[in-house]
């Protein structure tokens, strides 16, 4: 059966796989439909918005889109590049619930995705930017497996 998942996603350590299912959704408060419509062609005008680019772009990185010809239409699903220049402070506004779960699937991809291509460097660029922005060290690898494969029940930290 297929799945929706890459393949190297399926392999990841469950908790790791948790993390970036809570990037796919996008933020609630981000605009549905950003691009607008050209009425006398059908075809889209303007430019989509910052976090909306980043999730199709985290998505496009970890799912396998349903038909691939709809990826880079622009305001679709998947994006296979992320917005060209953006800003932190531009998802300052957003929750910050949001904004971590976003920077955490990004530090997942950079860190376990299994091999190197022209995405390597964006991934954890975009990971760096969005922790330094908060003022954060952001994690070694070594760190975010700790955190993500620990036994929480011998911890004693078993949290919702």
């Amino acid at each position: 059966m297929p799945s929706v998942l890459q393949p190297w996603v399926q392999e990841l350590p469950l908790r790791a796989q948790g993390t970036l299912l809570t990037g796919y959704r996008g933020c609630d408060l981000a605009p549905k439909n950003p691009v607008s419509i050209d009425e006398h062609n059908g075809c889209s005008t303007g430019e989509d918005t910052v976090p909306r680019q980043l999730v199709a772009y985290l998505r496009f990185l970890t799912l396998v889109a349903a038909d691939p010809r709809e990826i880079d239409i622009p305001g679709a699903w998947f994006q296979s590049k992320p917005p060209e220049k953006w800003k932190p402070s531009q998802l300052s506004h957003y929750p910050l619930h949001w904004y971590g779960h976003l920077m955490h699937c990004f530090e997942v991809v950079a860190y376990l995705r299994p091999f190197e291509d022209e995405h390597t460097d964006r991934v954890r660029g975009i990971y760096v930017r969005l922790a330094h922005a908060l003022h954060l060290n952001p994690e070694t690898k070594e760190q975010l497996v700790q955190r993500l494969t620990e036994d929480r029940i011998a911890k004693g930290d078993v949290v919702s």
